[in-house]
């Protein structure tokens, strides 16, 4: 499959989404990518639901590609992985160590490529959703929202 990277720029953030396959043979958009991006841009938004498969080479590049970004000062956000490049960034953290010899913990190599994603809630579910799952949304305080201690959760 050919391998796009569509950009757009809103001031000084610019969107990608790449689409298609990224290995060894398109590494190279990466770059091109990188030099078209000048000096006033300070965030960099890149939507991955059309990159369908990654190798080993590709998330190489795409690390490289991150690095660079970062060391000119400028964010870089990634979301909506898809199964396949999620699973082999997955893969990768998982053959390194969360600790290095004197114990003190690792960041994963591809932490980078995670960041706001990590910690990041998921959807929350439509309002009347909640209902039905047996939130009272009633006074404007769901009861599943509020977090319980051990004493009041052995009362319900």
């Amino acid at each position: 499959m050919d391998f796009r990277m569509p950009i757009r720029r809103y001031g000084p953030t610019v969107h990608l989404t790449p689409a298609g396959e990224l290995d060894l043979d398109t590494r190279s958009a990466l770059d091109e990518t990188q030099a078209a991006l000048d000096d006033g841009v300070v965030m960099v938004a890149c939507d991955m639901r059309r990159l369908r498969f990654i190798d080993v080479t590709g998330l190489r590049g795409l690390l490289a590609f991150v690095r660079r970004l970062d060391g000119r000062g400028i964010a870089f956000f990634a979301y909506n992985w898809q199964p396949q490049p999620r699973r082999l960034l997955d893969l990768l953290d998982s053959l390194y160590p969360p600790a290095d010899i004197n114990g003190s913990p690792r960041c994963a190599p591809t932490s980078i490529l995670r960041r706001g994603l990590q910690h990041s809630p998921q959807p929350a579910a439509p309002r009347g959703a909640r209902a039905r799952a047996g939130e009272s949304t009633a006074g404007g305080t769901a009861a599943a929202s509020r977090p319980q201690t051990g004493s009041s959760a052995a009362r319900d």
